[in-house]
């Protein structure tokens, strides 16, 4: 059974904005698209796409987990890299794309 949280702004709060920039992963999502994330998704679904901060940096890819070893993919390249799970911050996963362009 759902139940609605017990105020609307909690839910709101779950949730951020990013706007994609670079094509690192064309073509499911293009330079200027909008990614809604849910912060509170933080446990690693393998293959689907989430927002991380990685070496000051944030980066947009698929990731998939082996243990305690992370795989970070691009869907624009076949090139991919392994980093310990600790290295990582995981901000959250990505519940939908908005795409700007027509």
């Amino acid at each position: 059974m759902m139940r609605s949280p017990n105020n609307e702004s909690d839910l709101i709060n779950n949730y951020k904005a990013f706007t994609m920039n670079g094509p690192n992963m064309s073509p499911t999502i293009h330079e200027g698209d909008l990614l809604v994330i849910d912060m509170d998704q933080k446990f690693i679904i393998s293959g689907d796409i989430y927002i991380v901060e990685y070496k000051q940096s944030t980066v947009v890819c698929r990731l998939l987990l082996d243990r305690e070893t992370v795989t970070f993919i691009f869907d624009n390249s076949q090139h991919s890299f392994e980093e310990p799970l600790y290295n990582i911050k995981i901000l959250g996963r990505v519940i939908e794309i908005k795409t700007l362009t027509d």
